[in-house]
């Protein structure tokens, strides 16, 4: 569960989910401080995110369906699928739960150094999370290339975790949309992140990194403080063919455990 949730970094969805049309075809070029590239391609109502290897340890892609809010993970090295449907995930998600309910159930019983060592190797924090995500305006403007963004806060608990540099839609060329296929996906892996964090298990942490809700206009740059720096780098509006958002047929359907 944890690898799935990482193969798709918040910083690259926040950056799709505010900047294109939901009814145009589209690929997006991002590049982050460490110079991994990825892409992400939209048409209609499907996208499809290119899944970098060094980041997932797979090569493929992972599409996302927003007639019926699915996922898939396609792994071109296996020749596989693995569908992620929302019964399917939130089912995980509870498993999820449930497992770390009991590691702490049983933990309790040990001595509080070696309970505290457990904790730190199998990646166990705090149980729930009940903190306040917000965004803030900080009245400060900056140049990325030739476009000018002002930044935006994101705040845990009156805390700044990342920093998003925004632009008006209008002045980057981008025509104004209803957004509602990005939008669908966002939200979900938004409210994924929550679930994961309210868990307190190992994928906690790798979560609360890049958690980020939607913000107002486009952002150019996504800067987590104490991270990386990710930064749309290109963008592509010619024709996608369907193909690219099917899995092939000779895939075979996998299982996530």
């Amino acid at each position: 569960m944890s690898r799935t949730l990482a193969l798709f970094p918040a910083a690259w969805l926040l950056l799709l989910a505010a900047a294109l049309p939901a009814q145009a075809d589209a690929v997006l070029h991002y590049i982050d401080d460490e110079g991994l590239e990825s892409q992400i391609l939209v048409r209609d109502h499907m996208i499809r995110m290119e899944l970098n290897e060094a980041i997932s340890g797979t090569t493929g892609y992972m599409l996302f369906d927003a007639r019926n809010d699915q996922l898939t993970v396609v792994d071109d090295d296996e020749q596989t699928y693995l569908p992620l449907t929302r019964e399917v995930m939130d089912q995980q998600i509870q498993a999820m739960t449930d497992m770390v309910s009991d590691l702490r159930r049983q933990m309790e019983q040990l001595p509080p150094d070696v309970r505290e060592q457990l904790k730190q190797q199998l990646g166990i924090g705090p149980e729930g999370f009940e903190a306040e995500i917000r965004t803030r305006e900080t009245g400060e403007e900056r140049e990325i290339g030739e476009f000018v963004c002002r930044e935006i806060d994101v705040l845990i608990d009156d805390q700044p975790q990342s920093t998003v540099c925004v632009a008006d839609a209008q002045s980057l060329g981008l025509e104004d949309s209803d957004f509602q296929t990005l939008g669908a996906l966002m939200d979900r892996l938004y409210e994924l992140s929550l679930r994961a964090l309210e868990a307190g298990g190992p994928m906690a942490s790798q979560m609360g990194a890049s958690l980020l809700p939607r913000v107002e206009g486009v952002p150019l740059e996504v800067r987590e403080h104490d991270g990386v720096t990710t930064r749309l780098a290109g963008l592509s509006t010619d024709s996608l063919s369907e193909a690219l958002f099917q899995v092939p047929e000779s895939y075979e359907e996998t299982e996530m455990f």
